[in-house]
């Protein structure tokens, strides 16, 4: 039996598939659904971030008196989105695949919050790397480095098998059940990159999505309430060992969003 939040969500989904077909979507529809996804996606890490300015910078209008450090490793999320988008059904899982989403998402200094490490773009990390979450909650230890290159190939293959098996109308095999279990393990447990992982994570999840024939969505993030919310639920995740928190809040926010394209 499908909790409603996802009944709700394959109800939302259908309305959507049913008044803007992917075949008749135009150029500025999905440019609009990526910089969307572009602009929540980024703004879980970077709380400098506005909409609008972010959305114009986006659109290549003019903007003043901002980040532009930050506007550019936005700018730098969406062109590998949108790159990877439209070449979708050459999307694999394969260990060459996921480092090169790396290396052109974190080729330039503006892309990294840490120090940049150029012999490290495209490459997993080659030191131990602790989550920063304090003062709200424990840091967090993520998966050794010595074995990434053993472990995220037998991962990988777990999430094709997993991504290559999907039913919306059961829900340990509904897409956003998968989307969470990828999502908490790649980002949350294996962490292989030594920096861009959530973004790597996210730009994943959306190709994702579009493989499955969902559009690039992401549960509204403008502020530091719904930023903090997303971090204690995937932290909730851990402590109970447990994806269900997250698959709620992806669906929830999923939701306002497809009910606000098929309203407008």
């Amino acid at each position: 039996m499908l909790p409603n939040y996802l009944i709700e969500f394959n109800g939302l989904l259908f309305a959507f598939q049913a008044k803007f077909p992917r075949d008749n979507w135009t150029a500025k529809f999905k440019n609009d659904l990526i910089n969307d996804y572009t602009f929540y996606s980024s703004r879980v890490e970077d709380s400098k971030l506005e909409y609008g300015d972010t959305i114009k910078f986006l659109n290549n209008e003019t903007v003043r008196g901002v980040n532009l450090r930050s506007l550019s490793a936005v700018s730098e999320h969406q062109f590998v989105l949108n790159n990877l988008i439209d070449n979708i059904n050459d999307f694999d899982w394969t260990e060459k695949s996921i480092l090169s989403i790396h290396k052109n998402l974190m080729d330039s200094p503006l892309a990294w919050e840490n120090d940049f490490r150029p012999e490290l773009v495209g490459h997993y990390r080659n030191v131990p790397v602790v989550g920063s979450r304090q003062p709200l909650f424990e840091n967090k230890e993520y998966a050794p480095h010595y074995n990434l290159s053993v472990v995220v190939p037998s991962w990988l293959e777990i999430f094709k098998n997993q991504f290559g098996h999907i039913d919306n109308s059961i829900n340990e095999k509904h897409l956003l059940t998968r989307v969470a279990f990828f999502h908490n393990k790649f980002l949350n447990e294996i962490h292989p990159f030594a920096d861009g992982n959530g973004r790597v994570c996210r730009i994943i999840i959306g190709a994702l999505l579009m493989v499955n024939n969902c559009p690039p969505i992401f549960p509204e993030i403008i502020s530091q309430e719904q930023q903090i919310e997303y971090i204690t639920t995937i932290v909730d995740c851990e402590r109970d060992n447990n994806n269900e928190e997250l698959i709620k809040f992806l669906a929830n926010g999923m939701n306002n969003y497809l009910r606000m394209r098929i309203e407008s």
